[in-house]
């Protein structure tokens, strides 16, 4: 018996008329670039992507972190960590908010991250989200839990009986492995986002070696196994896992196989639209470059064009390469990260930003010389 999914999970959006110690913005299409400051391109198009995600925006003006009941060292250093990232991407939103120029940087961010973020190494994007929705409380804090956060339960019935077990799991992020490019080959059809979703979801026969024991028979047996996705995000961020590691050659490699980025996704009844995606670009998972094409999250005159956002540079993209059949000259440009949003979550308000961080940042971009 397959659960309902509920409705995905919302903050109530209060419209009460805006604090004397706010401003109130409106969303704008894509239109600031960001440096990129010693091979920081990962950090950039995560950067944007947060930006363009409407909600995000929204609830991280008056987000506070908690620190968690009886907290270890740890958690305490976490929490004080967590207080200062909140604080970056406050400012940071507004700076993008504000600005006047063509681009602005995230300089302040880098400074304040542990040193591997500006050592000149490129890091995995992937490992980078969930680092920073990892600081700012996860999916037990409001901000992710409300933004990006589902639930899905994990399904094991039992070949015997028909017991079925089932493990909740929340998520912020969900991996779809993207088959090898020859087994593509062979089939000759394209995976698509669904397919590749719905695959993540399936029922599969486990193997007879591998018994899983049942509660009601008190004893190992053979099981089948599934997932259903029982409470689903606001917006889902899926990762397609592209990097394997290669045991001859003691490296990872990295799988180029065509995807077709399907513009909207079905979970049980919701439906969800993209609205941004990171691509790699590199013939391997240890080299290469990352940019972004991508709008705003939510549709409406705020909502813009589909943009390649590369760095500092805004210009219009090439769309084939969603469609799975990228040029010859762009076969090492993969889709990586996608993030769709769900049509039916509310409407986000304006954004309501506090005086003093904006008094702030207008203060830095009008010392600024443009270069």
């Amino acid at each position: 018996q397959q659960q309902q999914p509920q409705q995905p999970i919302q903050r109530n959006n209060p419209q009460a008329p805006c604090p004397p110690d706010q401003i109130e913005m409106q969303f704008e299409p894509p239109r600031v670039g960001l440096q990129n400051t010693n091979n920081t391109c990962y950090m950039n198009t995560f950067i944007q992507s947060l930006y363009m995600t409407n909600q995000f925006v929204w609830r991280v003006m008056d987000f506070q972190v908690r620190l968690k009941k009886n907290p270890s060292k740890v958690d305490k250093e976490d929490y004080e960590f967590g207080k200062q990232v909140v604080d970056l991407l406050q400012r940071q939103m507004t700076r993008m908010a504000v600005t006047q120029y063509k681009h602005t940087d995230i300089q302040e961010i880098l400074n304040a991250f542990p040193a591997e973020y500006r050592s000149g190494q490129q890091q995995d994007v992937t490992e980078t989200i969930r680092f920073v929705f990892d600081k700012l409380g996860g999916f037990e804090q409001p901000l992710i839990r409300e933004v990006f956060a589902g639930e899905l339960a994990e399904k094991l019935q039992c070949q015997v009986c028909g017991n079925i077990k089932s493990r909740p799991e929340t998520f912020s992020d969900l991996v779809l492995s993207v088959p090898k490019a020859e087994e593509v080959t062979k089939m000759g059809v394209i995976p698509t986002t669904q397919a590749l979703l719905d695959q993540r979801l399936q029922y599969e026969l486990m193997d007879e070696s591998e018994p899983v024991f049942c509660e009601n028979c008190q004893q190992k047996q053979r099981a089948g196994k599934w997932c259903e996705i029982v409470s689903p995000p606001a917006h889902i961020c899926i990762c397609l896992n592209r990097f394997s590691f290669d045991i001859q050659a003691m490296d990872f490699t990295k799988e180029k196989t065509p995807v077709q980025v399907d513009g909207t996704v079905q979970i049980g009844p919701f439906t969800y639209v993209l609205y941004f995606v990171i691509v790699h670009t590199g013939k391997d998972a240890t080299s290469g470059h990352y940019y972004a094409i991508g709008h705003r999250a939510e549709e409406g005159p705020s909502q813009g064009e589909w943009t390649t956002m590369d760095d500092s540079q805004l210009k219009p993209p090439d769309m084939s390469l969603l469609h799975g059949n990228a040029s010859e000259k762009m076969k090492d440009d993969t889709p990586y990260v996608l993030f769709y949003r769900c049509q039916q979550a509310p409407t986000t308000p304006p954004i309501r930003i506090p005086k003093a961080i904006a008094h702030s940042i207008k203060q830095e971009q009008d010392a600024r010389v443009e270069s």
